[in-house]
């Protein structure tokens, strides 16, 4: 008796790879716009927040560069007009870049009156206010990777619910059937569609918070010394 399920298993296992290679070739053949199409009118809503996600990635790709936020010439013509003690040149100089580090460096210029000291204090909330416009920036991925996934979450209710009714109404089997399958392909389409954009924002959230966190160490360490070389002048 032991012997029957293995014998059922050696001649069904060849009618059953057919339909299951159908079933992965039919699963394969979905396209965007099969996401797009089946997924409802709330797919163009999550089609427009892949594209703000992805055109926020290539803003912060652009923006959030050492080469931006404290350009190196800057940089180096700040260590030299400090040096030179000319006070005058620097600021000339900082309201000119429009750099986070020239912002901070006018700050503590325009402190000078207070000493070195009190231009270090301006320089360092300067630069304290000008991350947090950043990070704030940053933000915006953050609030796509939330609402992406409620969106999804919606268009699941809205695909149950479009599916219940077509249960609830005298229409024929075959025309039930067919509004059930659409309602529950709209629930998954739409909920797969706000998955999808909410871990690509996160992962691209995650690594841009580190680089952020190290950009902001390196700026706030040129732009003091910068005020280290007044010291030595």
């Amino acid at each position: 008796m032991r012997a029957l399920p293995i014998l059922f298993s050696a001649f069904a296992a060849p009618l059953l790879l057919p339909a299951q290679d159908a079933a992965q070739a039919e699963t394969a053949a979905i396209t965007a716009k099969d996401l797009i199409v089946k997924g409802g009118d709330l797919m163009y809503v999550l089609v427009f927040l892949s594209l703000v996600a992805v055109m926020l990635v290539l803003y912060y790709c652009l923006t959030l560069r050492r080469g931006v936020l404290a350009p190196a010439k800057f940089i180096r013509a700040a260590q030299d007009a400090a040096e030179a003690g000319d006070w005058e040149q620097l600021q000339e100089l900082a309201a000119k870049d429009g750099s986070l580090a020239a912002k901070a460096v006018l700050a503590a210029v325009q402190e000078r009156e207070n000493g070195l000291e009190g231009a270090r204090q301006a320089m360092e909330e300067e630069g304290a206010r000008q991350t947090s416009l950043l990070w704030g920036r940053l933000q915006y991925l953050m609030d796509v990777a939330s609402i992406a996934p409620m969106v999804g979450l919606l268009g699941t209710v809205w695909g149950m619910m479009v599916s219940f009714l077509a249960l609830d109404t005298q229409l024929a089997m075959a025309n039930k059937v067919s509004n059930l399958t659409s309602g529950v392909s709209q629930a998954m389409f739409t909920t797969f569609g706000g998955l999808v954009i909410a871990i690509f924002s996160l992962a691209a959230y995650a690594l841009f918070r580190g680089r952020l966190n190290r950009l902001a160490a390196q700026v706030e360490g040129e732009c003091k010394s910068v005020l280290r070389r007044f010291r030595k002048a």
